[in-house]
């Protein structure tokens, strides 16, 4: 004969123990958007800066594109001073003048954004309408960068290296997150329902 005790714990061990199986999977695959999320982005930041490095670099058009931001912040800065002149990746005033090279371009933080924004789990029109904006954002603060080096070189010398070493390059990477975070509130926020009034 069967002890009604015993079945009957053995009922409720069976119980608990499915319980636990089936919340330990609830939470796996709450967690597992983050976890997708987590390895694209790290698998898309990694591949821009092979990129970036075996590639860009030494493209003609990496070269063209930084003639570019030198003539657009030479062309502001002109207005301001008459004595600035362009050459190529050079802007010069009287005794001063910047070279635009690599670490001046963006580039790498503007994929570390693209990284972020295409590996978080939202529908394509929203992640470009964040590619959009956020680069855009990205490369004005980067010509802001520019500028206010090239006025720090020419009236605060002193303290030009850190600003261009230290100062901007955290600047930079600060916003790509405030900008990234910002990105991904609004996108929250503009993809709930409106609320239902009587």
């Amino acid at each position: 004969m069967n002890d009604p005790d015993v079945q009957e714990t053995g009922a409720d061990s069976v119980g608990g123990a499915g319980s636990a199986d089936a919340t330990e999977r609830a939470d796996f695959d709450g967690h597992r958007p983050w976890l997708r999320f987590a390895l694209l982005f790290g698998l898309l930041a990694i591949s821009s800066e092979v990129l970036y490095y075996g590639v860009i670099l030494d493209s003609g058009g990496f070269e063209a594109y930084l003639t570019v931001l030198a003539k657009i912040g030479g062309a502001f800065l002109s207005l301001f001073d008459s004595e600035v002149f362009v050459r190529e990746r050079r802007i010069s005033s009287g005794a001063f003048a910047v070279e635009i090279a690599q670490g001046c371009d963006a580039i790498q933080v503007c994929a570390l954004l693209a990284a972020a924004i295409i590996a978080f789990p939202v529908k394509f029109k929203y992640k470009l309408r964040g590619l959009i904006v956020g680069i855009a954002a990205l490369q004005m603060l980067n010509m802001l960068r520019i500028i206010t080096l090239f006025w720090i070189g020419m009236y605060f010398r002193s303290v030009f290296q850190t600003s261009h070493e230290v100062v901007w390059p955290g600047v930079l990477i600060v916003l790509t997150i405030v900008i990234w975070i910002a990105w991904v509130r609004w996108e929250e926020r503009s993809s709930q329902p409106l609320p239902n009034h009587a």
